[in-house]
């Protein structure tokens, strides 16, 4: 049985066009996750003050990023809420029920997808959180008043669940999406094989993450975002375990990067055109100096929607993967012009 439950949250600032409010989710499907994470999660949320029906947009957060994490001040910087809260003061932010997804991992992130390493993330969020606020809050009906946004990992996952579930989402916002595995991951796989060489085992290296060693190396986070993506990615067994895509010496172990390239954009994206047809706007948005190489990866896409004549907005700006958040106000100017008009 699935239990969910509003809560109020504390108020770090004033919201007059919004309250704060915290759907906390009993998740089923979560409840016999591999890594032991948490079933009970808390989706914090952006509740307009004006009568619905509200349009809906849901955000994903990066890697190592979480939905609470959006709410926290900052020193001498605007958070994500108070940047939207800002925004819809100007009116360049919609008044929408804003949905901020709770889905960390032990490993940092689940890419919002479901695997036997992680858990069913993707299930958390279409069979439990969605029923949820549809049934709680008075929302739109019509999937043109949906959106599902984010960057990075955040942006793969508006990818992956706007293109599979069109019938949800009518609107799909990516901020330099993971995406085109041969630039933006593969390079990170090599910096890390040495130590997968110690480790061999995908449950050693979660058991020297959770100890502490893990992170106490100086390149922690490419060793945390190596693992954590094979986990998400190229599950084995469901115990935790995952495959590592490089033989010891160098060369890629070709079964087990298929397992990856089936889950990288460039290739789920081809297959399923007929389904982004079906979606009403997409709006992709990439730095030229992007940290991670992925304006490689935002380019095909943008190709490959372009040659399957489906609609998208498709933006460079003069930054790299670090400027995501400043990129955040161009997704609700967008969605406000869409909404409004």
């Amino acid at each position: 049985m699935i239990t969910t439950e509003i809560l109020p949250n504390y108020r770090a600032y004033e919201t007059p066009q919004f309250k704060i409010e915290t759907l906390r989710i009993e998740s089923e499907v979560l409840k016999i996750n591999p890594l032991k994470d948490p079933h009970v999660r808390f989706n914090p949320l952006l509740v307009p003050q004006a009568a619905g029906p509200w349009p809906v947009v849901v955000v994903l957060s990066g890697f190592t990023g979480n939905a609470p994490f959006s709410f926290n001040p900052k020193f001498n910087e605007k958070n994500p809420v108070q940047v939207i809260l800002e925004a819809a003061d100007k009116g360049e932010a919609p008044q929408a029920l804003y949905v901020f997804v709770d889905a960390l991992t032990t490993w940092g992130g689940s890419q919002f997808i479901n695997s036997t390493a992680t858990g069913n993330y993707e299930d958390y969020i279409m069979t439990e959180l969605i029923p949820a606020v549809k049934s709680l809050y008075p929302v739109a009906s019509t999937r043109d008043h949906w959106c599902v946004t984010g960057g990075s990992s955040g942006g793969y996952g508006s990818l992956h669940l706007g293109s599979k579930y069109p019938e949800v989402f009518g609107l799909i916002a990516a901020i330099a999406p993971d995406s085109f595995f041969e630039a933006s991951l593969l390079g990170e796989f090599y910096q890390t094989l040495p130590l997968w060489e110690k480790y061999q085992s995908g449950l050693k290296a979660l058991e020297e993450l959770r100890n502490g060693r893990l992170t106490k190396n100086r390149n922690w986070h490419t060793l945390l975002n190596a693992f954590g993506m094979a986990a998400c990615y190229a599950p084995k067994g469901d115990h935790g375990d995952f495959h590592f895509p490089l033989l010891r010496d160098g060369r890629k172990d070709e079964n087990v990067w298929k397992m990856f390239l089936s889950k990288d954009p460039l290739h789920f994206l081809a297959r399923r055109v007929s389904a982004l047809k079906q979606v009403n706007g997409i709006y992709l948005d990439v730095g030229t100096k992007d940290n991670f190489h992925l304006q490689y990866g935002c380019r095909q896409i943008s190709e490959l929607l372009k040659q399957n004549q489906v609609a998208h907005d498709y933006i460079e700006f003069d930054g790299n993967h670090f400027d995501i958040g400043e990129r955040r106000i161009e997704v609700w100017r967008w969605l406000s012009t869409l909404w409004r008009g």
